[in-house]
């Protein structure tokens, strides 16, 4: 088969590629990560590149999404443009998979210290003609151990060599009662544990002292799955297209779980051997990903897993690389669409021993909702994340350099900018603020329509309507000017994105409503509303409240606790009490599948309305009002 050759600029890296390969995977081959938020279906329109050489002729699909104009200097869809022959390859920085600016911190709750693992010195009694027990025996008698882990044969093979080459002084480690390790003399170094958060869009770890609970260091990274999709449906349908799907994603999250586990060791100055346990939390479809268990019957209906009880693995099963006769925790799931990321959130805000109305609401790539009522425990999943992610956003990216996060409008419009970069594009908290604020100046009404500049209200500042583009469907509202940027971009809020935000903090009222609805309560009773995730740590609350997204109550009574679900991820690792209330939460939780909710259509149209909601969605026909 032919080989062309693709230089990617601007890192002028070079490699050698089939023909008929697509820039995409070219770019991707030359180790340049790239957005693909639609998993390369040519749908989303985010991996612009400027390509020059032999492709294949644009399709339809590139010319309604990047226009004439801009096909006409070079510019392609990198898994639309098939390579041909030689060609170089230009990827702008609004395309490129940044490493974002991850939320690792989250809420902390004190727990009894009780770790799986610990760590035993003995003196073990030579043996003698009068006691002839095998070494292995010899040592649990000293320990006081159950056994060996169900690798324990690898144990016994260096276990006579050990023994004796320390004077039978070992210190040994234990997991839950049975041997995983011996190590010569007594080891002052204490026994590690990491605990991963894989999220659909980054990953968490964070190496855990299991002897005093100290957190020794944090690494992060964004999801490389994302090549593949930007959210778990795209991402199954991946998995079930193709014979090797499943394990080319499975080996995606663990090249970036060892990458962190490298990255804390090196911070620590710790050997990624002494890591005896590590426990992971993510949503159901990430827990299935990390298992390599099929996930298609997540896609269809009625959604249901290939398991969601919590497993103990050996290390060796699952292909991390921890100390060779260590263990994986992963927590327990709750149904198709709400995972052990949503146990690890309800264990990090102690939902289980809530009194009152407690409200936790998890916004990623999905949004998770929890309801905690005098001891019940209600759950609900909602499609929202795309919106907020930036995938369906015309300019939308992640919180990544280059972003707008934030945004007001006075007599001027004021942005913030991630990094102090130019502006590339918004983000979730960015999008929230820019409505919020355009429908307090009256350029957006509550139904989402945007103003033209003729229609905006006569007192709005002139330096505000000139930035207004457009009328109708086409009506836009320009963020960042050309003579705001050293490369003379735009970057533009249109009415079709007002609409996607729409749709999506609609979900989020919808999930929250029904679930009040079921415990007989409305916004106005609940006690305090726990925002969790990266988007929740960043989004401004007032922003929020402005345009609905979640119920209208006063600022002291909501609360940013970051990411929850790794704090959680942290206790079941240091507390196996934690593990046992985990398995409380997933018996005790009422799902309710919002699909199957007879209320959830009125309520979610109703919560389509931009403004502030009180306990109930607005019926369709009128506008939201009235606050808590």
């Amino acid at each position: 088969m032919k080989a062309v050759r693709v230089t990617v600029q601007p890192e002028h890296r070079s490699v050698e590629v089939p023909a008929g390969t697509t820039a995409l995977d070219a770019v991707e081959a030359a180790g340049v990560a790239i957005e693909a938020p639609c998993g390369g279906k040519g749908q989303c329109g985010k991996c612009r590149v400027v390509l020059r050489g032999e492709a294949t002729p644009p399709r339809a699909t590139e010319r309604r999404l990047l226009g004439e104009a801009e096909i006409a200097h070079g510019l392609r869809l990198a898994c639309q443009a098939h390579l041909l022959g030689d060609a170089e390859v230009l990827v702008p920085a609004e395309a490129r998979l940044g490493r974002g600016h991850i939320v690792v911190s989250g809420v902390e709750r004190e727990v009894p210290l009780e770790p799986a693992v610990r760590k035993i010195y003995v003196s073990v009694p030579p043996p003698s003609l009068e006691d002839q027990r095998g070494d292995m025996e010899r040592l649990l008698a000293a320990t006081g151990l159950n056994g060996c882990m169900p690798d324990g044969i690898e144990l016994a093979r260096a276990l006579p060599r050990m023994l004796r080459g320390s004077r039978f002084r070992v210190t040994a480690v234990a997991i839950d009662g049975l041997l995983a390790g011996v190590e010569r003399g007594r080891v002052g170094a204490h026994p590690l544990g990491i605990a991963f958060d894989i999220g659909t869009t980054t990953v968490v770890g964070y190496l855990m002292d299991l002897q005093t609970g100290q957190e020794l260091a944090v690494g992060s990274r964004l999801n490389p799955q994302t090549r593949y999709g930007a959210d778990v449906v795209s991402r199954v349908e991946f998995a079930g297209s193709r014979p090797d799907g499943l394990s080319i994603l499975n080996r995606a999250i663990l090249g970036t779980l060892d990458e962190i586990i490298d990255e804390t060791c090196h911070a620590a100055q710790a050997r990624r051997r002494s890591i005896y346990e590590a426990v992971v939390v993510g949503n159901t479809a990430m827990h299935h990903l990390f298992l390599r268990l099929p996930p298609e019957s997540l896609a269809v209906i009625p959604y249901v897993p290939a398991l969601t009880s919590e497993r103990y693995l050996p290390s060796q099963a699952v292909r991390l690389r921890i100390h060779p006769h260590g263990r994986v925790y992963t927590l327990p799931c709750i149904a198709g669409f709400v995972g052990a990321d949503t146990v690890g959130v309800a264990l990090a805000s102690n939902l289980l021993a809530s009194r009152g109305l407690r409200v936790a609401v998890d916004i990623g790539t999905n949004g998770e909702v929890l309801v905690a009522a005098d001891g019940r425990l209600l759950a609900c999943s909602t499609a929202a994340g795309p919106a907020f992610e930036g995938a369906r956003i015309s300019q939308g990216m992640r919180g990544t350099d280059g972003a707008i996060d934030a945004v007001s409008i006075g007599e001027e419009v004021r942005i913030h900018v991630i990094g102090d970069a130019p502006p590339l594009g918004i983000c979730g908290s960015g999008l929230i603020d820019a409505v919020a604020e355009l429908r307090r100046a009256g350029i957006v009404n509550e139904m989402g329509r945007m103003a033209s500049a003729d229609e905006a209200p006569a007192d709005l500042p002139e330096a505000v309507r000139a930035r207004l583009q457009g009328s109708g469907a086409t009506a836009r509202f320009l963020l960042a000017r050309p003579d705001e940027h050293p490369e003379g971009r735009t970057v533009a809020l249109t009415s079709r994105d007002v609409r996607e935000l729409q749709l999506a903090k609609g979900a989020i009222f919808a999930g929250i409503s029904i679930l009040l609805g079921r415990v007989g309560a409305t916004a106005s009773e609940v006690e305090e509303l726990l925002l969790a995730g990266a988007f929740g740590n960043y989004v401004r609350q007032e922003s929020a409240v402005a345009i609905g997204m979640i119920p209208a109550l006063e600022m002291n009574r909501i609360r940013s606790i970051g990411n929850a679900a790794g704090s959680g991820a942290k206790l079941a690792l240091l507390s196996k009490a934690m593990r046992a209330e985990a398995r409380e939460i997933t018996r005790k939780v009422e799902y309710v599948e919002l699909s199957n909710d007879s209320a959830f259509y009125e309520r979610f149209t109703g919560a389509m309305f931009l403004g502030p909601m009180g306990g109930e969605a607005a019926p369709a026909g009128r506008p939201g009002g009235g606050g808590a």
